[in-house]
Parts: C-alpha cells; structure tokens; sequence
C-alpha cells in the first residue's frame, strides 16, 4: 500500500485564502500536476464558511496559504482558524498579510 501523498492519487493543489473585513474571500487553487491556476472571489455569506469549505473539500489539498490569524469580521473564525479546525491534517503555511497584496510592485 502506498503512502499517502507519495505517488499515490492524492490531490497536487496547493490553495491559497485570504479574507478581508467586507467578508470576500479569495481564493487561488495551483496544480502542482499541470501547472495550472483557479482563482475565486466571493463573499462568504455565513459564518460557517460554507463556500469556502465547499471549495477546500473539491480541492482536496495538501497545503494550505494563509495569513497570520487576526480577528475576523462580526464574529467570523477566520480563514486561518476555519483551516486549524477543520483541516488538521493538512500542511498549514502562514505568510505575512503584505504577501497577498498584488498592488506593490516588485523591485
């Protein structure tokens, strides 16, 4: 039996997620397989990140992108917590906030 993750059929998505204060969520799906990208942009209309689980579990993937946790809008657990409750298992990258931000240009 092969491991997990290891030449097996396990997914090669690497997601993505950020949210701000408005409730949108953006989300960027690359396939490490064919090198190809999805982005989203919704609102999360509820509090139990509905959509956004939605997409984690069609995704399948096997890390996770997200911005340090910070207190979410009107009660919201946030994208970093919504991944520490829900997906344990899955390898959890924090990067600073100023990494998703697509207006600074590069040096």
């Amino acid at each position: 039996m092969e491991e997990e993750g290891v030449g097996g059929d396990h997914s090669s998505f690497v997601i993505g997620l950020i949210e701000n204060r408005a409730k949108e969520v953006g989300m960027a799906a690359f396939d490490l397989r064919s090198a190809s990208l999805h982005l989203s942009q919704y609102i999360e209309t509820s509090c139990t990140y509905q959509n956004t689980k939605t997409l984690l579990f069609f995704y399948d993937p096997m890390a996770i992108i997200v911005p340090p946790v910070k207190l979410a809008p009107d009660g919201m657990v946030g994208v970093s917590e919504l991944v520490d409750k829900h997906y344990p298992s899955n390898k959890k990258i924090t990067v600073s906030r100023g990494c998703f931000d697509d207006t600074k240009v590069g040096d």
